[in-house]
Parts: C-alpha cells; structure tokens; sequence
C-alpha cells in the first residue's frame, strides 16, 4: 500500500521530533520544497491533557534560529519592545483561538 501524503508528514515529523508526535496536529507552514517547518497541535492531546503549546516549531533550520533568539535573551528584549497592552492582547487572541478549538463543555 502506498504512503498517503498524511502518513509521509507523520513520518518526517517524528523524524524532525525524534520521538512520535503527539496528536491532533496539522501542518501549517512548510517549506517551499514541502518539509513542514510549524505545526498547530490541538489544544488536548487525543488522551485528554492539554496541550501547554499550540504551534511547534519542527523546521530544522527554523528550530536552530529561535533557539539562538532565545538564548540570546530575544524573548526578554521583544518584549521589552512592545507595547504591554499589545503583548497582553496577543496573548488574548491566542488564547482564544486555543479555547475555540475546545470541544463543547470541555474544562
């Protein structure tokens, strides 16, 4: 039987993870040539925990660059940047676009 596009992705994500990737998620950025570089996971994992982080980063090369941000002190210095409420209104939008993912009467 042939590999169905979704199964090639699941494959090249647990290689990029070096672990299996923990579902639901989707592919939301790739490559020009296809390799997915952003995955949006669903907001509960399929056993129920919620899922602390709602897009990942698997881009080898996108991985790479962030971490250097990161331990260069860019998190500190952007948001040092900009403006509080903006922050805090990013922070709003993401987590409604996180809770609108939840299923009905979900706590």
């Amino acid at each position: 039987m042939a590999m169905t596009d979704e199964d090639a992705d699941v494959a090249r994500i647990r290689e990029l993870l070096g672990r299996e990737p923990r579902r639901p998620y989707e592919v939301v950025l790739r490559t020009p040539a296809g390799d997915p570089v952003v995955i949006r996971n669903g907001p509960v994992l399929e056993d129920g925990t919620p899922m602390p982080t709602r897009y990942w980063l698997v881009g080898p090369a996108a991985v790479l660059a962030v971490s250097r941000l990161e331990s260069s002190g860019g998190v500190r210095q952007a948001e040092e940047a900009v403006d509080a409420d903006e922050l805090a209104a990013a922070h709003r939008r993401y987590a409604a676009e996180r809770d609108a993912g939840l299923e009905p009467g979900w706590v």
